[in-house]
């Protein structure tokens, strides 16, 4: 199954011109999505900034820890696509996911708390049952109506993201084939079901860090490059936390 290294480097080459010329067009959706952290950037330094009494909420926040290392997240899960590599981006996603819901529990929980003390926390509670993200939700300081929104969504992208037969599949229809080379196999729709997945993440990720940084919400509604992302993207956390009116696509 192994090949020697020329031939493995060989074959992720073929597998990228073959992703690009298959699925381009999903590659490209995918790609754009992640635009949405520039423009958001752009909102949050400018809120922060005028912002000097929040300083200490700002340095110890393992909410704003998760947004840097979502910008690496985001153009690993790209590479993955663009290399078949679909279970590592999927992985990516639903790591994002889960590290965001840990960060806003630990954060709202330790509001002062330095940043190094939150991370031997996280390092604590990450393995244990009781601590994962569906369970986690129930326990932030929001309005009721809010924690549905946000358990529905949750809900939705983890059926997505979970290991499912597919790749199983994958597997055995590749091990029928004769070997052309290629290390991994090249499939659209998966890419589709990653864009939609990542798009799924971005609206909680980004729903969740707005609730416990409100000080940027104002400065993400003069931001009219992101409101037309979170309109592209149909993101429906956003789109009620900003007050955006979204198209209903027609049947």
């Amino acid at each position: 199954m192994l090949r020697d290294i020329d031939k493995l480097f060989e074959g992720f080459q073929d597998v990228v011109k073959k992703s690009k010329d298959e699925c381009g067009a999903e590659l490209e959706k995918l790609r754009q999505l992640t635009f949405i952290i520039n423009m958001f950037f752009k909102s949050l330094m400018t809120s922060l900034s005028v912002k000097k009494e929040h300083r200490v909420k700002i340095g110890s926040s393992l909410t704003l820890t998760c947004f840097v290392e979502l910008a690496r997240i985001s153009g690993h899960t790209v590479f993955f696509s663009f290399n078949g590599l679909y279970r590592q981006a999927f992985y990516n996603i639903r790591y994002a996911l889960e590290s965001i819901v840990q960060a806003s529990y630990i954060d709202y929980g330790h509001p002062k708390t330095p940043l190094e003390t939150k991370m031997e926390i996280l390092k604590e509670i990450e393995d244990k049952i009781e601590y994962r993200a569906s369970r986690l939700i129930g326990n932030l300081p929001m309005p009721d109506k809010k924690k549905k929104l946000l358990r529905e969504e949750y809900k939705k992208l983890s059926q997505i993201v979970h290991p499912t037969h597919r790749q199983v599949i994958s597997t055995l229809t590749d091990l029928r084939k004769p070997d052309d080379g290629a290390p991994t196999t090249i499939n659209c729709n998966e890419v589709s079901r990653i864009y939609d997945s990542m798009a799924r993440m971005y609206d909680i990720f980004f729903f969740l860090f707005i609730t416990y940084f409100p000080e940027v919400k104002e400065e993400l509604g003069r931001n009219s490059d992101f409101i037309k992302q979170v309109k592209t993207h149909h993101l429906t956390l956003l789109s009620k936390t900003l007050n955006v009116k979204l198209d209903i696509p027609e049947n």
